[in-house]
């Protein structure tokens, strides 16, 4: 069983621990799929806080890593690929890369993952860095401890399965809503989406007190199972107000649309776009109210 890869680009590699901030936030342990093309990550309510929403990341390799190779430990008969299944500490390793983050005074020539064996398996993050100070490069090393999950628990540990919203819409300000998520959540215990193929949006909180609604208009539609029809479809879904507060504060990436997905009283599914190859995906169950 080995891996190993290499980044190169500036952009990439703060975008990368950009990614696992984010997770870092919600949880404070993580899943780390390895595949030969793509390299995930999840967060989820199983092996973490019941307070996290399911929130999981896909990246194409080769978009970070011009470097990457992963070689599993044998074949698992029925499988069309085979993975390395890591879990560890997301917030150990967002320390370890912290290196990365825009702002630092040093400057990062490359950053190097390895999976390695010392006294217990581990990820380990090098990252070549010369300081003000020396035009000398010098390596930072972090040995993130990681559990190895065997092939027979595989299934446990998996990609979610993506729902099929009947409406999907790009919300253009992520700043926006996260204001006003964070707002909502401290009047109701539950938000309420409404959303129609006319490109509205409605953020409903409720309370003994009042109610208060929240309007998006003129939204870009997106693909969606109700967006063939000529009919106007409406849709909505109840979920946990502080689960969407939490997701929306703990990204740390500067994109500022997001899609959002209404699965008709089931769950709403949250999509952001990093670029064409990695693609940020939450769902949030609907409330039984």
């Amino acid at each position: 069983m080995k891996f190993r890869a290499k980044m190169l680009d500036v952009l990439y590699m703060r975008e990368f621990q950009a990614i696992v901030a984010t997770l870092a936030k919600l949880a404070k342990d993580c899943v780390m799929i390895l595949g030969q093309e793509r390299m995930h990550f999840i967060v989820n309510e199983e092996h973490c806080s019941t307070s996290s929403p399911l929130v999981w990341v896909t990246i194409a390799a080769k978009d970070y890593f011009p470097e990457y190779k992963m070689t599993p430990a044998a074949a698992h008969p029925g499988d069309d690929e085979d993975f390395i299944v890591l879990v560890m500490s997301a917030t150990h390793l967002s320390r370890a890369l912290a290196v990365l983050r825009s702002g630092t005074t040093s400057t990062v020539h490359s950053c190097k993952l390895k999976l390695k064996q010392i006294q217990f398996p581990c990820i380990s993050v090098i990252a070549s860095v010369v300081s003000p100070s020396s035009a000398e490069p010098r390596e930072m090393v972090h040995d993130v401890p990681a559990t190895i999950i065997p092939a027979s628990e595989w299934p446990a540990f998996m990609l979610p399965k993506m729902p099929s919203p009947q409406i999907v819409l790009g919300v253009p300000s992520l700043r926006l809503m996260r204001s006003l998520v964070d707002k909502l959540k401290n009047i109701s215990p539950s938000l309420i989406f409404h959303g129609s193929t006319n490109g509205e949006l409605n953020l409903v909180s409720e309370s003994e007190m009042a109610t208060i609604t929240s309007r998006f208009t003129r939204l870009l539609l997106h693909k969606g199972e109700g967006n063939s029809s000529h009919q106007s479809t409406e849709v909505s879904c109840s979920v946990d107000s502080r689960k969407m507060s939490a997701f929306f504060n703990a990204l740390q990436l500067p994109n500022e649309e997001i899609s959002i997905g209404i699965d008709n009283e089931n769950c709403i599914c949250l999509q952001l776009d990093i670029r064409s190859n990695v693609v940020l995906h939450s769902i949030l169950p609907a409330l039984c109210v």
